[in-house]
């Protein structure tokens, strides 16, 4: 006797056996915390949550960015960047720096547009996960341009212009015992907009208690 089998039966199996173990991986192990997501849910964080959140904060040029699948999960697709260091504001990094960061969807190719022609950079790196899979903290808020004015001063702006980076940060280094120079001061006065590469990584290394 023929066994018939229903078509239906066969894709929830699909579904259950291929798709939802990739799913659980990506809820609970490769996507950051809440706060660390992208999109317009992600949480507010100003620059003491990036500073204490992020392993490595750096600042340098991107070299590369491509899309591939994770190596040790095909179906999950990541983008792999390299950067070359310049400069290391907190953590270890070495002169060039390649990490793998987990996206939902490779045809995402606004993905590839924050880091493929980004220019000078400052990039603020959750920890690794035990998946090898990293991120900027809170995403486009990690994730700092270098720009330079018509007389050549530079200043950094992330992916919401800065806006509420500088909320509270002073009243949180003071309760903490940070001293902060003067330049430091105003810049986190400031409401948000374009600041001062200077005073900006002297406050992140302000924050990081890292010896400037």
């Amino acid at each position: 006797m023929k066994t018939l089998v229903c078509p239906m039966s066969t894709f929830f199996d699909s579904f259950r056996y291929r798709v939802l173990p990739v799913v659980f991986i990506a809820v609970f192990f490769l996507v950051p915390p809440a706060f660390s997501q992208g999109g317009g849910s992600t949480a507010q964080a100003d620059l003491d949550q990036l500073v204490q959140s992020a392993e490595n904060i750096v600042r340098g040029q991107v070299i590369s960015a491509t899309i591939e699948p994770h190596p040790q999960f095909p179906n999950l697709q990541t983008v792999l960047v390299s950067l070359s260091v310049s400069k290391v504001l907190k953590g270890s990094a070495g002169g060039t720096l390649t990490f793998r960061q987990f996206v939902w969807d490779a045809r995402d190719a606004s993905v590839l547009a924050h880091y493929k022609g980004a220019g000078e950079v400052v990039f603020f790196l959750n920890p690794v996960s035990r998946y090898g899979l990293t991120s900027p903290v809170g995403l486009e808020q990690g994730r700092f341009r270098v720009i330079r004015d018509q007389k050549g001063a530079r200043y950094v702006v992330n992916g919401r212009g800065n806006l509420g980076l500088f909320n509270q940060v002073s009243e949180k280094a003071t309760s903490r015992g940070i001293a902060l120079s003067n330049p430091v001061r105003q810049l986190l006065a400031g409401a948000g907009g374009k600041a001062s590469l200077d005073s900006f990584e002297a406050a992140v290394q302000a924050l990081a208690a890292v010896p400037q």
